[in-house]
């Protein structure tokens, strides 16, 4: 008897299996993002609905301290201040960790880690970026710290690739927060989704050409083809393991958050803020920008929250740089976000790898910021102003 599929059915079989095999990739990376968009979502939500009455009850403390010599008022309040600034570092970035870390460690303990990365393999072996690194990128969505400790379990070949990824296209809570409120103060929020994708491709292009061949061809050996089978999670596990990242989020990257807030207020105080704006104000006309946008890349540079410090007029309706085209409002936080990573994220660099790798990374990552900062700019006026 012949049980020989007729051409067109064979066809279809043929054709469906390689849907199937496109489909799953896709599948795949909506899973691994989902941890992304809901926390960056429904945690900020959270913070926003908190902030106006935990503004009003710092406001008698900070008027307080604010009335003191200008060092100390400097130190504790004004702009960049331990008083002023530090609730908030616990009201944004804290309750999205807790939900990334949740959702991750959930993913982990059930196997989807292990499905999830073999389904992406096939996309990222021409990177040079293995798929669980994939994962600790997600992760430094909620905050770069814990995702760039997470990499002390990558492979050696892997880790370096990994902690650029991290460093160049992991918009914190902070850098997500703040650059969707500039979207909104000027009626364009619907950009934040252009932004993600920008990211995200200049990411992988920035990784994928920073990668030495042999490097990639060693990671593409050590990813594995079979997944894991699923299984129901250990609510145990996930909930030390949750707790855990939490631990290590108040020990590792609040202290250095800390002398942060000292450190920015004593150049706010001393004036080399400003004086480094100037100085880079004309450099902008390179990225068809006014020079007042420069603060937000200064600031930015130092906490990924100063893209809308530097941006946002102060009852942020508006803007303080006169922009006026969206391909340049896309430009400004692009560079604000990515031209140099958050002073946090280089002390974990050079606190889990050494300076000399976090000087690097810090002068590739500009090299690499201005140049596609250029094609955003001036690649956007071309699309949409070609005369």
């Amino acid at each position: 008897m012949n049980l020989a599929f007729p051409s067109s059915k064979r066809l279809i079989l043929r054709f469906g299996m390689k849907f199937f095999t496109l489909l799953q990739p896709l599948l795949a990376l909506l899973v691994l993002f989902l941890p992304a968009a809901f926390a960056v979502i429904f945690a900020n939500r959270f913070a926003d609905y908190l902030y106006d009455p935990l503004a009003s009850i710092l406001e008698s403390n900070l008027s307080v301290i604010n009335s003191l010599p200008s060092f100390p008022a400097a130190l504790f309040g004004g702009n960049y201040g331990l008083v002023a600034m530090f609730p908030f570092l616990i009201l944004y970035a804290f309750p999205t960790i807790i939900v990334f870390s949740f959702i991750i460690e959930v993913y982990r303990s059930s196997g989807l880690i292990d499905r999830i990365s073999v389904a992406l393999q096939p996309l990222l072996r021409p990177i040079g970026l293995g798929s669980r690194d994939l994962v600790r990128v997600v992760m430094g969505f909620g905050c770069n710290v814990p995702a760039i400790v997470s990499t002390r379990d990558c492979h050696s070949c892997a880790r370096g690739s990994c902690v650029s990824a991290i460093s160049f296209g992991s918009a914190c809570s902070y850098q997500m927060s703040s650059t969707l409120a500039v979207f909104a103060a000027v009626g364009m929020i619907w950009m934040g989704l252009t932004y993600l994708l920008i990211l995200a491709v200049t990411t992988l292009i920035y990784i994928r050409f920073t990668t030495p061949k042999a490097l990639r061809l060693a990671t593409n050996k050590l990813e594995q083809s079979v997944a894991s089978p699923l299984i129901p999670p250990s609510w145990k596990t996930v909930w030390q393991e949750t707790f855990s990242n939490i631990k290590q989020f108040f020990v590792m990257a609040v202290p250095v958050f800390i002398v942060i807030c000292f450190l920015a207020a004593i150049l706010d105080w001393l004036g080399l803020l400003s004086w480094s704006s100037k100085v880079l104000a004309p450099a902008l006309a390179l990225f068809n920008l006014p020079g007042d946008a420069a603060s937000a890349i200064v600031l930015g540079a130092i906490r990924k929250d100063g893209i809308a410090i530097g941006l946002l007029d102060n009852g942020g309706e508006g803007l303080k740089a006169e922009i006026a085209m969206p391909v340049q409002v896309m430009t400004a936080v692009y560079l604000a976000g990515v031209f140099l990573p958050c002073l946090v994220t280089v002390f974990t660099i050079i606190r889990e790898i050494s300076w000399k790798f976090a000087v690097k990374l810090c002068a590739r990552q500009i090299v690499w910021a201005a140049g596609f900062g250029m094609i955003i700019a001036w690649g956007g006026v071309l699309l949409f102003n070609p005369n």
